[in-house]
């Protein structure tokens, strides 16, 4: 079963997501991370990013594997873990451009794709799961919250950045990157009309895995009695 979890900046859909997983025992894929191996791995090397050839003729060569390492998903770019300088703050732009070529996005959601089929059973977590890497996807995620919400749970951090930040910087900032988001030319964020949306502003990341985790199972329940009927018991 293949379970899609797309959703806004810190909505916690990457928590929620990884939670999930674990709780029900699905392989948990973060799409983005792959992109940022990709950035990271351009940058040690001194590749412009905002070359979309040479950045799509690289990605060809690129072998990619997302691991565990002591519970958090690492990136291997060639056997070598890069998880270190994939997120590193000041990755952002150079991730943008990366995720934002066309033939490195198709490449990639080729290569998500793949990763999830062989799981069988996979959790994957993004903006474009739904809509352009598992549009068939047996069960869709939408989270969400409120922007002020969602601004109080990104001031903490970054104020260590940039301590002079108010509450109004954090949360105009959130609502640009939705704005970008929704509007980048391919892999934008967007709610299908088959996604069960998830309102996170008054939940906490457990109240939210367990209602993920009640509805997955009703969805399972569902799914074998369709089975049952289609073979006649």
């Amino acid at each position: 079963m293949i379970i899609a979890i797309d959703g806004t900046v810190a909505s916690g859909k990457s928590t929620v997501a990884k939670k999930l997983a674990e709780k029900i025992g699905y392989f948990y894929i973060n799409t983005g991370l792959m992109y940022r191996g990709v950035a990271a791995f351009a940058r040690i090397n001194n590749i412009p990013t905002n070359d979309s050839d040479k950045i799509a003729n690289l990605v060809v060569k690129l072998k990619l594997d997302l691991k565990d390492v002591n519970g958090k998903q690492h990136i291997f770019v060639n056997d070598e873990d890069l998880t270190e300088f994939a997120i590193v703050p000041d990755i952002g732009s150079y991730v943008s451009n990366v995720a934002d070529n066309p033939e490195v996005r198709k490449l990639l959601v080729s290569e998500q794709r793949r990763l999830g089929l062989e799981a069988g059973d996979a959790v994957l977590e993004g903006r474009d799961i739904g809509s352009d890497v598992f549009p068939d996807a047996d069960i869709k995620f939408y989270v969400t919250a409120d922007s002020r919400e969602r601004a109080h749970r990104r001031l903490a951090d970054d104020q260590k950045k940039n301590p002079d930040l108010t509450i109004d910087d954090v949360e105009k900032a959130i609502l640009d990157r939705d704005k970008r988001d929704k509007e980048r030319p391919i892999g934008a964020l967007k709610k299908m009309s088959d996604s069960i949306e998830i309102d996170t502003t008054n939940l906490s990341i457990d109240e939210v895995v367990d209602l993920l985790i009640r509805l997955w199972s009703t969805e399972i329940k569902s799914a074998k009695c369709v089975s049952n009927l289609k073979a006649g018991f």
